[in-house]
C-alpha cells in the first residue's frame, strides 16, 4: 500500500438495499464496524430502497454507482468514487457484486473480499456464465455458512481463500418488534409457522403435506405461511386439495412484522432443499419456538437436535408430521425446547462481535496474500482477534 494505514479504510459494496436477509446482515455489519477504529463507506448499485435510511442513521449514507446498466461503466464509476479515498479493504455484500469488489481492488491495490450468502449451486445457477469468475475474482470469499465454505472447497477453491462469518441477529431490535401488536387472525389453537420465499428450493409442498397428515391426529394444529413468491398460487391450490383450507393453513404473504407474527405461533418448520445460513431458524429460536427442520445448509449447526427442536431427513415427510404432532400435543415440550433455542441464539448468534470477527477474516485473507502491513493494521483495529 502506498499510504500509511491509519486510519483503516473499508468500502462495502452492495447490489441492493431492499428488505431481505443479506441486506439486513449488511446493516448489522456496518453497525458493528462503526464501533471500531475504522473509516467506512457504503456503495450501492441501487438506490431509494428500504435499508438506506438505516445506513444514513449510522452515518454511512450509501453512494450510488449504478447509473449505467453496463458492468464496465459501473466499475468505472465505482473506481472513480474510490480512487481519492483509497480504501484498504473492499468488501462485497452480495455474490454478484464480487465482480466490482474484485476488479476495483485490483485497480486500486486494495484487498478485495467477496461474499457467498447461500448455497453455491444456487449462486452459480443464478449468475450463469459469470458464476465461476465471481467465486474467484476477489482475494478471498467470505461465506455466511460452513455449508457454503465446504461446498466451494469441494468445487476446487483453496481452503485459505475461504472464511466463514455466520449471520447474526439483533435481539434487542427483534424483541422490540415482537412486542408490537399485529392483527393477523391466525387459525388453530397450536400454530406451526413457515417463513420464506415461496420458491421451489424452499419445498413448502413438504410442509403442506406433513401438516395435513399431522392434523388427522392433532386437529388443533394449523399452519401459517409467511412469505411470497412464484409458487404461491400453486401452493394455495395444493393446500385446498389437501383439505387444509380454510381453517388448516393461512398464507399471509410477505409481511414486515415477522417477529410479532412468530410470537403468535408455537412451532417453526423449515423444509428447504437448499440453504446457506437459514435466518428463519435463528428468528424462530429467538421467538422462543421449537424448530422442526431439514438438514439444509447450516441447520445442523444452528439447531441442537432433541434440545431446541428436531432435525428430520430431507424427504421424510412422515417424520415431519410425527414431530409436528408431538409438539402440538405437548405445551411443556414446546416451552422447554423454545427456551433452549432462545438461549442458543443469545449465546452464539448475537450482533456483538460481528465487526471484530469480520476484521479477523480480512486479516487472514491479507496474510494469505502476503499483505503483512495490512494484516497488522487489521489485527490492531479488531482488538487482536
Amino acid at each position: 500500500m502506498s499510504r500509511a494505514i491509519d486510519p483503516l479504510r473499508i468500502a462495502v459494496i452492495a447490489g441492493t438495499l431492499g428488505r431481505a436477509g443479506a441486506e439486513k446482515q449488511l446493516v448489522y455489519l456496518v453497525r458493528s464496524l462503526r464501533g471500531l477504529p475504522v473509516e467506512l463507506r457504503v456503495f450501492s448499485l441501487t438506490r431509494d430502497e428500504h435499508y438506506e435510511a438505516a445506513l444514513e442513521e449510522l452515518g454511512c449514507p450509501p453512494e450510488w454507482f449504478g447509473q449505467r446498466g453496463n458492468p464496465a461503466l459501473r466499475l468505472t464509476a465505482l473506481v472513480r468514487l474510490l480512487r481519492g479515498w483509497q480504501p484498504d479493504v473492499i468488501h462485497s455484500a452480495h455474490f454478484y457484486t464480487n465482480l466490482y469488489a474484485g476488479l476495483a481492488g485490483k485497480a486500486l491495490g486494495a484487498l478485495s473480499v467477496g461474499a457467498s450468502r447461500g448455497d453455491p449451486r444456487m449462486e452459480l445457477a443464478a449468475n450463469g456464465r459469470w458464476g465461476p469468475a465471481l467465486a474467484r475474482v476477489t482475494d478471498g470469499l467470505l461465506c455466511n455458512s460452513h455449508h457454503s465454505a465446504a461446498s466451494w472447497a469441494a468445487m476446487g477453491l483453496r481452503a485459505e481463500r475461504l472464511q466463514v462469518l455466520p449471520n447474526v441477529i439483533d435481539l434487542q431490535e427483534f424483541d422490540a418488534q415482537a412486542a408490537r401488536p399485529v392483527e393477523a387472525n391466525l387459525p388453530g389453537q397450536v400454530r406451526a409457522a413457515l417463513v420464506g420465499r415461496l420458491i421451489p428450493v424452499k419445498r413448502v409442498d413438504r410442509f403442506l403435506r406433513a401438516l395435513a397428515a399431522a392434523r388427522r391426529q392433532a386437529p388443533e394444529l394449523a399452519g401459517v405461511v409467511i412469505g411470497d413468491g412464484l409458487e404461491r398460487a400453486a401452493l394455495e391450490a395444493e393446500a385446498a386439495s389437501l383439505g387444509l383450507t380454510p381453517d388448516g393453513v393461512r398464507f399471509l404473504g410477505a409481511r414486515p412484522e415477522v417477529p410479532a407474527l412468530l410470537r403468535q405461533c408455537h412451532i417453526l418448520a423449515l423444509t428447504s432443499e437448499q440453504e446457506g445460513f437459514p435466518n428463519a431458524l435463528m428468528e424462530g429460536m429467538a421467538a422462543g419456538l421449537p424448530v422442526v427442520s431439514t438438514p439444509a445448509g447450516d441447520a445442523e449447526r444452528i439447531l441442537q437436535h432433541g434440545i431446541s427442536g428436531f432435525l428430520i431427513g430431507m424427504d421424510d415427510e412422515d417424520a415431519l408430521a410425527a414431530r409436528l404432532v408431538e409438539l402440538a400435543r405437548s405445551a411443556a415440550l414446546r416451552e422447554q425446547m423454545g427456551r433452549a433455542g432462545r438461549l442458543r441464539v443469545e449465546q452464539c448468534f448475537q450482533l456483538e462481535g460481528l465487526g471484530a470477527a469480520a476484521l479477523s477474516a480480512y486479516r487472514r485473507f491479507a496474510e494469505m496474500r502476503g499483505r503483512a502491513r495490512l494484516a497488522a493494521a487489521l489485527e490492531v483495529a479488531g482488538g487482536g482477534g
